[in-house]
């Protein structure tokens, strides 16, 4: 099957490019295809151990990343603590597509009690940190096998060969509406990174 890219992703160049992933020290570490990305999620917040929290990493405008310094695009981090395990899945169901899609939020879950995480990337890769042997089931039961070297799509990007992200709106939201949206919720402001 060929691996498919999200809304917000391009890139000219997939070659060897799978979904697979590889464990190193206490991170799970994987490149995922769009179609398995959500079903991965939700196997995993069925795992994960409450309470949960939700957090978003929306990259700063151009003008604020050069006023924080440095050649790099800095992200404001939101957090939504102490969720249930139905509170994630809303969370998911309710905004997943945009997340997902969107080539320029990184996002992810984790338990507040254990402090297992999944950590959703650009270029769809994904990190879990945590009890790495627990959470590789989940990727067997998708058929998403392990491997030696893990390939992002990084490693295709070259001047000829480039690759795009982009933010995505999906029926009129972005996903700067989901701050406002669960602010009431309890979601709070928590860092410049």
């Amino acid at each position: 099957m060929a691996f498919g890219l999200v809304q917000g992703v391009s890139a000219d160049d997939l070659g060897g490019i799978v979904s697979a992933y590889q464990i190193r020290e206490n991170c799970l570490d994987s490149v995922v295809s769009a179609e398995l990305i959500r079903p991965l999620l939700e196997k995993i917040l069925d795992k994960l151990d409450e309470p949960q929290f939700f957090f978003v990493e929306l990259p700063c405008s151009e003008q604020e990343s050069k006023e924080l310094g440095g050649n790099v695009t800095h992200r404001k981090v939101y957090y939504l603590d102490g969720c249930t395990r139905q509170v994630s899945l809303a969370i998911l169901d309710r905004y997943g597509e945009l997340l997902i899609n969107d080539g320029l939020t990184c996002f992810g879950f984790g338990s507040n009690k254990t402090n297992d995480e999944v950590y959703v990337m650009d270029y769809q890769q994904i990190q879990v940190y945590g009890m790495t042997k627990f959470f590789e089931q989940v990727y067997k039961s998708l058929g998403i096998p392990e491997t030696d070297r893990l390939k992002t799509l990084w490693d295709n990007f070259s001047p000829e060969h480039p690759g795009a992200s982009s933010s995505v709106e999906i029926e009129g939201e972005r996903c700067e509406d989901i701050i406002e949206n669960l602010r009431d919720e309890g979601m709070y402001y928590a860092e410049t990174r």
